[in-house]
């Protein structure tokens, strides 16, 4: 039998796994992680134009502590 939970950040229904995300905000995630290596410091609102990804997604990662945001650039959370 398989345990479903709501996703954390997009509200879908998933099969839990060990993560807190569905495979979709995974992707998400991973994607925003790679940019914000490459460059660190990116303002939020540049990082969502080029992204297509929307601040308040961002900002819910932020808020769940994936990322650090200071003055409007976030930050990996090390």
């Amino acid at each position: 039998m398989v345990n479903y939970r709501i996703c954390d950040f997009c509200g879908n229904l998933y099969a839990k796994r060990t993560n807190q995300m569905c495979e979709n905000c995974e992707k998400v995630y991973l994607k925003l992680r790679s940019i914000v290596e490459v460059y660190p410091d990116t303002i939020v609102l540049d990082l969502s134009n080029q992204t297509g990804i929307s601040v308040s997604r961002i900002l819910s990662f932020v808020r769940s502590g994936y990322f650090i945001m200071k003055e409007g650039t976030i930050e990996i959370h090390k």
